[in-house]
């Protein structure tokens, strides 16, 4: 068999596992699946309770399967706040089920929080399929707002490591023409009232330049092996939220590390884009080894995550205080959260 044909042979036997989805699952898939259970249980760990989950709720069916999304009930609402999270896991896994920490801690705040599966990448689909699918979300929260008692113009969104990234996406989704133009995703109906990003990959154009994330993360979600193949994609520049970023982008808070070795510098490259364009935003990047790796915000039992997770939280009570509505209730709630940060240990021993 000459080149040519093992090229003709190589293509057609892409062109029939992409048609029939018979993608693989990358070996960072399982790197991705052991982390991420490591700190799922122990950071479920709450006291709140009074907080009712609903369950596996379909938002949407794709090729006969359901997508699904949790709901976080609060037990006092505040203002019909309500946050979408879109969980990370390198767009190839879904974590789901080990974000209810997280989740609960929006909840306790008093606001309503789904958080959603969207298809993987390669396994399931390619970018921007997984887009698509958390813009459905979006809108079908917009849709059963009264259901769930949510105002549709007080939806925040929030995402970790490649969940930033679609919340991003999302975000210029809401806001940019330009960027929905020739792309296969609806609108949201609605522009998201905050941004909430921790640990936030944002550029894949930075991600193709270094060998780790390019060869082990950044081509499973493209399809595009090379540099050179992914400039010539026609999605190549609307995969990076930074070019449809403009002024009229959410208010905006992201959480970094200094010492994150997938996505350094990050959160300071979107706070320092924001700032430019006149966008509210905060920013706070650990300093050091113990808060300064990815997404380590996720990790409750550890004091410095507490600490700068508080730090996001009142970031979103603050913006939920602007509204001027439920005052007492917001305050009374965010005590409670305040105190389940700064007395951990004791809280969760019910002191």
């Amino acid at each position: 068999m000459d080149k040519q044909e093992k090229v003709a042979l190589k293509a057609k036997k892409k062109a029939f596992f992409k048609e029939h989805k018979m993608f693989y699952r990358p070996l960072m898939a399982d790197i991705f699946d052991a982390v991420e259970e490591s700190r799922g249980e122990p950071n479920s760990r709450t006291p709140f309770d009074d907080i009712k989950v609903i369950e596996d709720v379909p938002y949407k069916t794709v090729d006969g399967r359901e997508l699904c999304l949790d709901v976080y009930i609060p037990s006092r609402p505040v203002a019909g706040a309500a946050v979408l999270d879109i969980p990370g896991g390198g767009w190839m896994i879904h974590n789901r089920k080990r974000r209810g920490g997280y989740a609960k801690c929006f909840a306790a705040l008093g606001a309503t929080v789904f958080v959603i599966d969207h298809r993987l990448c390669p396994s399931e689909c390619f970018y921007p399929d997984n887009l698509a699918d958390c813009v459905d979300a979006y809108n079908f929260i917009v849709a059963h707002a009264e259901e769930y008692g949510v105002d549709p113009a007080n939806i925040a969104v929030t995402g970790d490591s490649s969940g930033g990234h679609l919340s991003a996406e999302l975000a210029v989704a809401a806001t940019s023409e330009d960027f929905l133009q020739d792309m296969p995703v609806g609108k949201p109906l609605t522009t998201p009232a905050a941004m909430i990003f921790v640990s936030g990959f944002f550029s894949f154009k930075v991600m193709y330049r270094i060998p780790f994330t390019h060869t082990l993360i950044a081509r499973y979600v493209s399809d595009k092996r090379t540099r050179s193949a992914f400039k010539k994609w026609e999605y190549a520049d609307k995969i990076e939220p930074y070019d449809y970023i403009g002024e009229n982008f959410p208010p905006t808070y992201n959480s970094g590390g200094g010492f994150d070795m997938l996505c350094a510098g990050e959160a300071k490259r979107m706070g320092q884009k924001l700032s430019a364009l006149g966008v509210e935003n905060a920013y706070y990047v650990g300093k050091n080894i113990l808060n300064g790796g990815h997404c380590y915000l996720l990790r409750f039992p550890k004091k410095p995550a507490r600490r700068d997770a508080l730090r996001l939280y009142e970031w979103y009570a603050d913006r939920l205080s602007l509204l001027g509505k439920d005052g007492d209730a917001l305050e009374a709630n965010r005590l409670r959260v305040r105190e389940f940060f700064t007395r951990y240990k004791e809280v969760l021993k019910g002191e």
